[in-house]
């Protein structure tokens, strides 16, 4: 399963999603921590997260043979519903040939019941590695082959298990990280990065991606790597070092330009850069990597363009900043929501 937006999932959504199913089933450190944050983040959905859990927690079972009486009980049950919503040409009486075959039913019905859950309960367990990172959090990792990656704010990155018998590896990415990547010159292994629309195919480089809102830009600063559109409808294209490509999927293209890379992978050292860039896409960006709401007393102000660069920054840093540029004034509504006016 690759990363998904949960926010809008209903209780069959979830009952269909592999890893939400192995969080109930198989829990772990990392899946646990995962669902925590996320009902933390969005408390209006743990009634429907509550749901979802008893209904597939209600697939546990106990292996017994059910006595007779219990199949006339669970028949007699049936059949009173039944008579209620047949009409009355439809009736008929009880024999000793429909006791046989209602039997049958009831022990199919149970048998694919207890299929069904034997099924999700011994499934293989997805062997992806999973790691996550909270709002304001940037996580180091090392991953199996040496590789390092520097896991932004509220992201998450599952990992292959990279096995010497299989002939690649690949990582899947929501959010933002800066990847240093193993060159394998033993087994000549792609890396594979896959992020939103794209996939991303690397052997030695050091580059940034950033997947956050579905939107998936790549920014290379060293090495080279090639960018390919899951579906394989869009041209394979390659980055040169200090290019930036955005995957647009609305209409199926490519954006690519040069830029400094610096800034794009400052975050790394919790520093944040700005350049001309509009107040309503800081917000977003605020959002992102530290969970805050901040909105503006008019859309004129939303759209005028900031400029900063902030060392050991997090949203204070940056709300004040933006207060002393515009000579704004600040609310805070609660504990994560802010209003910008002038």
């Amino acid at each position: 399963m690759e990363w998904k937006d949960y926010a809008d999932f209903t209780a069959a959504d979830f009952l269909a999603d592999d890893f939400f199913m192995e969080w109930v089933l198989r829990p772990d450190g990392e899946n646990q921590a995962f669902w925590e944050s996320w009902q933390q983040h969005y408390p209006e959905k743990q009634a429907v997260i509550a749901e979802a859990r008893a209904m597939l927690l209600s697939l546990e079972y106990e292996r017994h043979h059910m006595p007779q009486e219990s199949y006339d009980r669970i028949w007699l049950a049936l059949h009173q519903q039944m008579d209620k919503a047949m009409p009355e040409t439809m009736r008929y009486e009880r024999t000793d040939h429909r006791r046989r075959w209602r039997r049958a039913a009831i022990l199919t019905g149970v048998l694919g019941m207890l299929a069904l859950g034997a099924y999700w309960l011994l499934k293989p367990a997805d062997k992806r590695e999973l790691y996550t990172s909270q709002f304001g959090e940037n996580r180091r990792l090392v991953l199996p082959d040496s590789s390092v990656v520097i896991l932004g704010p509220h992201s998450s990155l599952r990992a292959a298990s990279f096995r010497m018998e299989e002939n690649k590896r690949e990582v899947w990415l929501d959010g933002e990280a800066f990847f240093i990547v193993k060159h394998d010159d033993a087994m000549a292994k792609p890396f594979t990065v896959h992020a939103g629309n794209l996939d991303i195919e690397v052997l030695g480089t050091e580059f940034n991606v950033n997947n956050y809102n579905g939107r998936s830009q790549v920014v290379l600063h060293s090495g080279k790597v090639a960018l390919q559109e899951s579906t394989r409808t869009a041209s394979r294209i390659v980055m040169k070092p200090g290019e930036l490509v955005e995957y647009r999927s609305d209409d199926n293209r490519y954006v690519r330009r040069k830029v400094a890379t610096e800034k794009y992978v400052a975050w790394v050292d919790h520093t944040l850069v700005f350049e001309n860039t509009r107040l309503d896409e800081v917000a977003l960006q605020l959002y992102n990597k530290y969970g805050i709401h901040v909105f503006f007393s008019d859309s004129s102000f939303a759209q005028e363009q900031f400029s900063a660069t902030l060392q050991q920054a997090d949203h204070k840093v940056v709300l004040k900043a933006i207060q002393e540029a515009f000579s704004a004034q600040l609310q805070q509504q609660d504990d994560s929501t802010f209003l910008l006016s002038r």
